[in-house]
């Protein structure tokens, strides 16, 4: 008409949505009146296939040809929002709040509220974890629940999908326990190709009831990144997340894991036997099965100059750190005055915290 509405009505298009699922949508918001036409068009103009996920904002009363060219064309590169592999989700949810314009505060919030895990099929007590890492279409002002929930089912998919088809999955773990694992291990690897490797030799240390002692769940621990630089009395901190301290997996996640991590979980490298890995100063890691070896190695990436990053006693963690200028104060300097040394006596103990159910609901 010659006087339309100024209201808007924001519509999210999800991957994977059929055409008839986009035009109920619209209707619902009320940017259609009905949804044969809007199928029927969007066949004609040959555009029922060329629906891009997104965040879309509509004037009421836009036609209907507007409307299907608009999301044929998807959204602007102004409103692309990118999530890197390993943050934490206070680290996501900063990201989020300075794109969105949405107070950081109401995603703190949201990543530990009960309803809305239960809504999204999540048994742990936070959301940390299942924000997958990847790039959103996320219009300024879009709600926390709206970019989380969008997130959290990325993460939820990636992980069915993965263990589809499987009678079980590597030692019986739970899906939430394979998302556990797989934060360590985005923590520590530096190049895809090491992922497979670097999960087995956890899962050997698991399977033997070796305690992981990864310093990347003390960094957690402690309030930090999973990569903060550690001293020795951090690996006393009373934390289930202290694996120096605790036996088995933490409770939760540590970081927001990528594809490559999971997998790397869930496929791990067959036959390895390793129990050891010292970072090489490369961004690669050095491997081996007995602590003898273990510490030849790092004999032999401190004769070429580079400081390993967390040498560890034999009932310790595999080398861990990425960061080799944690080991001027740091778990790193343990061999310092040559092999002999050992980590201060710590007595295992049982982590007090039983991992969350593994997740149920289906993802839509």
């Amino acid at each position: 008409g010659l006087f339309p509405s100024p209201e808007h009505r924001v519509i999210l298009i999800q991957r994977g949505q059929t055409l008839r699922d986009v035009s109920d949508e619209l209707k619902r918001v009320g940017l259609l009146s009905g949804t044969l036409g809007f199928q029927v068009l969007a066949r004609a103009m040959r555009l029922d296939r060329n629906i891009r996920a997104g965040q879309y904002s509509f004037q009421l009363g836009t036609s209907v040809p507007a409307l299907l060219r608009a999301l044929a064309r998807g959204m602007s590169g102004l409103n692309v929002v990118t999530i890197p592999e390993g943050l934490t989700t206070t680290e996501v949810s900063l990201l989020l709040s300075n794109h969105l314009g949405v107070p950081v505060a109401e995603f703190d919030s949201l990543a530990r509220d009960r309803a809305f895990l239960d809504s999204v099929g999540i048994a742990a007590p936070s959301i940390e974890g299942y924000l997958a890492p990847d790039s959103y279409e996320f219009l300024p002002g879009t709600s926390p629940e709206v970019a989380f929930r969008t997130m959290a089912k990325r993460t939820l998919g990636i992980l069915l999908r993965a263990a589809a088809g499987r009678d079980s999955l590597p030692l019986g773990l739970a899906l939430h326990q394979v998302l556990t694992l797989a934060s360590i291990v985005e923590a520590e690897a530096g190049v895809d190709i090491e992922r497979p490797r670097i999960a087995s030799v956890y899962l050997n240390r698991l399977a033997m009831g070796m305690r992981l002692q990864a310093d990347p769940t003390v960094g957690y621990a402690i309030g930090g990144r999973p990569r903060t630089r550690l001293l020795f009395r951090d690996l006393r901190v009373a934390s289930p997340f202290n694996t120096y301290l605790y036996e088995g997996l933490p409770p939760g996640p540590i970081c927001n894991p990528g594809r490559a991590s999971i997998a790397g979980v869930i496929n791990p490298l067959p036959g390895v036997k390793e129990l050891y890995f010292v970072a090489d100063g490369t961004g690669r890691h050095m491997f081996s099965e007995t602590y003898e070896e273990h510490l030849a190695r790092i004999r032999q990436v401190r004769s070429k100059g580079e400081a390993p990053s967390s040498e560890t006693s034999p009932g310790s963690s595999p080398d861990t750190s990425k960061t080799a200028a944690r080991t001027d104060t740091a778990v790193g300097a343990v061999n310092n005055a040559g092999a002999s040394e050992k980590l201060p006596a710590v007595a295992a103990k049982k982590s007090p915290v039983v991992a969350p159910a593994p997740v149920t609901k289906p993802v839509a």
